[in-house]
């Protein structure tokens, strides 16, 4: 199955540069490329050719992608989100996430780094660089005793989730991709996402590097364990 991939980023050399290497692999198919947010909404409004995952530059001069991210979030829910930036830095990397990024790689990344990434999105991994996943843990590490003194969200703020969808959500957080959830619980891969999105509408987050967040700094699964 061909992977459509949209590309935005306002270096015109890089995005020339990326769009060149993606082109070397059958299966991604280029629906187009943008060098403005405006641009890019504009464009996948009009694509004609189906678009499975956005890679976004984070820093644009009228807007951000994390801005882009939010939009997709909202209105193009199945399309992945694949963040890329020259930094590094914390905050925005939990911004992208918060905003519904399912992976965030450094532009210095290789071309088969960028492409497996691709795939992973795709499937629904959260492709992250050692680097950039290193620091992100290091942030929730830092934040978990800060989340876990505030207020657990209660039944009557936050829909229960079924047994199912946290069975779900623990293969979530182990690291399987929504194929793999599909084979090892013997469900279409249809019903895993029908699943996923039920789980992301009811913790109140846009991808699953967020659910991912949200269950190591709440500690989800245990919280719902307690209370069968």
């Amino acid at each position: 199955m061909n992977i459509g991939v949209a590309v935005l980023d306002d270096d015109q050399r890089f995005r020339q540069r990326l769009v060149e290497r993606l082109q070397y692999f059958p299966e991604l198919v280029v629906a187009f490329e943008a060098g403005s947010a405006r641009e890019f909404l504009s464009r996948l409004r009009q694509a004609t050719q189906p678009v499975h995952v956005a890679l976004l530059d984070i820093e644009l001069p009228e807007s951000s992608g994390i801005d882009v991210a939010t939009e997709l979030a909202a209105h193009y829910a199945d399309i992945g989100v694949l963040m890329f930036t020259v930094f590094e830095a914390d905050e925005t990397v939990l911004a992208a996430i918060q905003a519904g990024a399912s992976g965030y790689l450094l532009k210095d990344a290789s071309a088969a780094a960028i492409v497996q990434a691709i795939r992973e999105v795709h499937e629904g991994g959260v492709p992250l660089s050692r680097s950039v996943a290193r620091r992100l843990l290091a942030v929730v590490a830092q934040r978990s005793p800060q989340a876990l003194a505030r207020p657990v969200p209660s039944r009557s703020d936050q829909e229960d989730l079924s047994p199912r969808e946290v069975e779900l959500l623990e293969r979530i957080v182990s690291g399987e991709t929504e194929a793999a959830i599909s084979v090892h619980l013997g469900i279409s891969p249809h019903t895993v996402r029908t699943h996923v999105k039920n789980i992301y509408r009811k913790l109140r987050v846009r991808s699953r590097a967020a659910v991912v967040q949200l269950a190591y700094e709440r500690r989800l699964i245990q919280r719902w364990h307690s209370v069968d």
